[in-house]
């Protein structure tokens, strides 16, 4: 009996019918994520008929409001949720069955945290006029590489308070008490769901302590509600930002929610992190001339990307197949 032909990919797909043709395709269970992924391999993203700033947020979220009516799809498993559509059994466990998901890219496609810090720093430079610098955590002196990652954190950023003021009232005002300059703390990370969560986020807690605001910073992000309003708790709790990073669509990273505002440095943590680790004395030596001379000393920290390099970066993390 000859095989069941596939049935041809329409011209055009809402987020639904995407979702089917590459679970179709696929075989077996995929996650939002894994499903935005596969269809951004498969070439398939160009078909949806509207797909406004954050398509790969709208399938997930499309996908979670599913009604148990609709027999198109079903859910599997949690931590993540994966959809199936019937007919589809899911893949025998064991190292015979072979990888659950198609490679999206090549590895040497794939882009590393550190090839996304061009794009944190231009949305610190468009989000509050920050000026920041990368710290590399293998020039710390002390501590090992675990250690240092619980405390440096990755991108460090200062906002020139009373750049452009005249003399007079900047000088009444550093008599008053105001601070000159306002820091800021980032950890990124490519991606995280409930199995990073806590890591992740604990990591971005401690490596803020010093810090007027911090931040954690994600490219992919679990579609999963559940996820999402835990991300929003822990940040509420703890008063830690949550970014939106796009290094697929630079324009379209966002604030998800805003760092609490300390009023306060922890001035004896950034005295550890001064002797700790070269980037980080070169930064705060940086910033203490910006202050002195009322002007960014810019020649030290990580250089604006122009519109050439982000684009660049952009079809990067497109070809490593962006999730969210």
């Amino acid at each position: 009996m000859p095989p069941t032909p596939t049935p041809p990919i329409p011209a055009t797909l809402t987020f639904l019918e995407l979702a089917e043709v590459v679970l179709r395709q696929a075989g077996v269970p995929l996650s939002a994520n894994e499903i935005w992924a596969e269809a951004v391999r498969l070439g398939l993203v160009g078909r949806l008929r509207s797909q406004g700033k954050t398509p790969e947020q709208t399938i997930g979220a499309q996908l979670y409001r599913v009604s148990p009516d609709d027999s198109r799809f079903s859910r599997v498993g949690e931590r993540p949720t994966r959809f199936a559509i019937p007919g589809m059994k899911p893949a025998p466990p064991g190292p015979e069955s072979g990888p659950e998901v198609p490679p999206v890219a090549p590895l040497r496609t794939r882009l590393s945290e550190r090839e996304m810090h061009p794009v944190l720093v231009h949305f610190a430079h468009d989000a509050w006029g920050a000026r920041c610098k990368t710290v590399f955590h293998e020039k710390s002196q002390k501590g090992s590489a675990k250690q240092n990652e619980w405390l440096h954190p990755d991108i460090v950023g200062f906002t020139l308070l009373t750049d452009g003021w005249d003399a007079a009232p900047r000088n009444i005002a550093a008599r008053l008490g105001a601070r000159p300059v306002h820091l800021y703390s980032f950890e990124l990370k490519r991606e995280i769901d409930f199995s990073t969560l806590r890591q992740y986020f604990f990591q971005a807690v401690s490596n803020s302590s010093w810090a007027h605001e911090g931040y954690l910073v994600l490219w992919m992000i679990e579609p999963d509600p559940p996820f999402r309003e835990e991300l929003q708790r822990l940040s509420q709790s703890f008063g830690i930002g949550v970014i939106h990073l796009r290094p697929d669509a630079p324009g379209d990273s966002m604030i998800l929610h805003p760092a609490r505002v300390r009023a306060d440095v922890d001035w004896a943590m950034v005295n550890r992190l001064f002797s700790a680790n070269e980037d980080f004395k070169t930064f705060i030596e940086q910033v203490d001339r910006s202050a002195q001379i009322n002007d960014v000393v810019a020649k030290t920290f990580d250089d604006l990307p122009t519109a050439e390099k982000l684009e660049e970066i952009a079809k990067k993390a497109a070809v490593s197949g962006a999730r969210s």
